[in-house]
């Protein structure tokens, strides 16, 4: 049977996924250097990083990298290099031989990075023996002294996370007994380590920062809460509702600024956790390990962070019930005035239904008095003739002209409101 025809789109790409970035052997002994530079958060800036490397590669007469390319690896010299694209970062490392001490070389394309900020630098330097020579710790700084043999006691590795002269964290790596694939491998775990403690610790200085903000913010909220007690007429409620909607877009905008650093903070914390434990150490009575001394250092730090996304969100939270509470208030007084307005409106059609009445009965009595005084000029001949009492007929008829006006004037009124 031969393969089925129809495939999943994304398979290629998660096969790709599997050898994006490949492990740079390593025979024997060499020095790496690796650099992190943060690309500018604007639309493009990975693409336009992306042009100027093909660009630099069609200078030297290299092969472009594909579309979808997240590490490419070519020669220069004496230096194998190898970049690599992330998110929001780029790294560049090189391999040479152990006693080149050219730190910043100009053939690799470090001055690519025109817009883009240098966060990390470090250098591994592989050596053959098993074990690092004692001889060498001091020219590490005591107080952040790691030395702690990895991969099982198989190799030792010595670092201080201290910069040197030319601004790299210096890692001594005695990986003598270890495949060229194991060396390989941890190798390129040691950059990570640096480069991922990097990127999780880029978060801290954030939070420190919009800290002040925070605090003040949570402070005039506090008062805030405090005064809607006293917001009892229409001004005061507007009031404290429009400084709440203004405290409301400060929250937005310490959130927008925080959200994506935390989150990728964390994300990179975790991915660190990964890379320390596939060191596998085993402890030295030399020096801390490196495990241990970097969550002393990260851990921390990233709580922080995890802390200040925290109270923006209950900061947030809270903004958003004092608006919904004032609201309801609103809808309450809304509620009160139209009950007000509801009332005022049936006493006064209450009144105007007895004015209308009284009215009604003030025209009937006219509109009587003036039909007898008519009847009374129209019977005058015929009562004469007929030898009947005025003043007695009159009397007579009185009850009959008034309920004779009042069903006439009724009729009217019936007829007005059913037209209405």
């Amino acid at each position: 049977m031969s393969m089925p025809s129809r495939e999943h789109p994304d398979r290629r790409a998660i096969m790709r996924e599997l050898h994006a970035r490949p492990v740079d052997i390593i025979e024997t002994t060499a020095r790496l250097r690796r650099t992190v530079f943060v690309l500018p958060p604007v639309p493009g800036a990975m693409d336009a990083i992306l042009t100027r490397f093909r660009d630099f590669l069609a200078s030297r007469k290299l092969p472009p990298p594909g579309g979808d390319t997240r590490q490419f690896a070519f020669v220069s010299g004496d230096r194998r290099i190898t970049w690599e694209f992330h998110t929001e970062f780029v790294t560049v490392t090189w391999r040479t031989g152990p006693e080149d001490e050219t730190a910043w070389p100009d053939d690799i394309g470090l001055d690519l990075f025109k817009d883009a900020e240098l966060i990390g630098a470090s250098r591994v330097d592989v050596r053959a023996g098993d074990t690092i020579n004692e001889s060498i710790l001091p020219q590490f700084e005591l107080s952040s002294l790691c030395v702690v043999m990895v991969e099982k006691g198989k190799a030792q590795l010595v670092t201080d996370f201290v910069e040197d002269a030319d601004g790299f964290t210096h890692f001594e790596f005695a990986a003598g007994a270890l495949t060229p694939l194991r060396r390989s491998i941890v190798t390129r775990r040691l950059l990570e380590v640096d480069t991922y403690r990097t990127m999780a610790l880029l978060a801290l200085p954030l939070a420190r920062r919009i800290g002040p903000d925070l605090r003040a913010a949570e402070t005039e909220l506090t008062g805030l809460m405090e005064r809607l007690p006293e917001a009892t007429t229409t001004d005061g409620v507007q009031k404290a509702l429009t400084a709440l909607h203004a405290l409301s877009v400060r929250a937005g905008q310490l959130s927008e600024r925080t959200s994506y650093r935390f989150a990728a903070a964390a994300a990179y914390g975790q991915v660190l956790t990964a890379r320390l434990v596939g060191l596998r150490e085993v402890e030295t009575n030399l020096g801390s390990t490196v495990s241990r001394y970097l969550s002393n250092r990260v851990d921390p730090a990233l709580a922080t962070c995890a802390a200040m996304e925290k109270r923006i969100g209950v900061l947030t939270d809270k903004i958003a019930r004092a608006i919904e509470l004032l609201n309801v208030r609103i809808g309450l007084d809304l509620q009160i005035q139209n009950q007000s307005l509801l009332e005022s409106l049936t006493k006064t059609a209450q009144s105007q239904y007895r004015l209308q009445a009284t009215v009604e009965g003030l025209s009937v009595i006219a509109i009587s008095y003036y039909l007898l005084g008519i009847l009374g000029y129209a019977l005058a001949g015929p009562l004469e003739k007929l030898e009947i009492d005025k003043g007695v007929a009159l009397s007579i008829s009185v009850p009959f002209v008034v309920l004779l006006v009042w069903y006439f004037v009724r009729t009217i009124r019936r007829r007005h409101f059913d037209g209405s």
